[in-house]
């Protein structure tokens, strides 16, 4: 069976370094749960990036813009509530650092969209 983890990484914000005070990095945190379930982190994975956005409008202008950076996106209904989804994937090996720069890169898009970036996931690549 292949496990899928798909991160919620709104939760995983709150998680403290315990002793220091500061908050875990919410890319590094999923890297770890990852390699925990077996994945091979050399290898390339289908990672898949989510940003909700309160009208149609501003997720197909948000995902216009994604698409620019080289990543796969489309546009629908969010599962839950009246916002909208820019889906975004692209398939890479995973690294802390390009993870780190798309959370920065796609917090400046959804912040000028109206919208919010909340996370991206993967299954676990044996």
């Amino acid at each position: 069976m292949r496990l899928q983890l798909f991160a919620a990484l709104a939760i995983l914000f709150g998680i403290p370094l315990f002793g220091f005070g500061k908050k875990a990095d919410p890319d590094q945190a999923v890297l770890d749960q990852l390699a925990k379930a077996g994945s091979n982190l050399s290898k390339p994975h289908n990672i898949e990036f989510f940003l909700y956005f309160p009208t149609e409008p501003a997720a197909r202008k948000a995902c216009t813009q994604i698409q620019n950076m080289g990543f796969s996106v489309t546009v629908e209904r969010a599962a839950k509530g009246p916002d909208w989804l820019c889906f975004a994937t692209m398939t890479m090996v995973p690294d802390v650092k390009v993870l780190q720069k798309t959370r920065r890169d796609f917090n400046a898009i959804g912040a000028a969209n109206g919208g919010k970036y909340d996370g991206w996931g993967t299954g676990v690549v044996n």
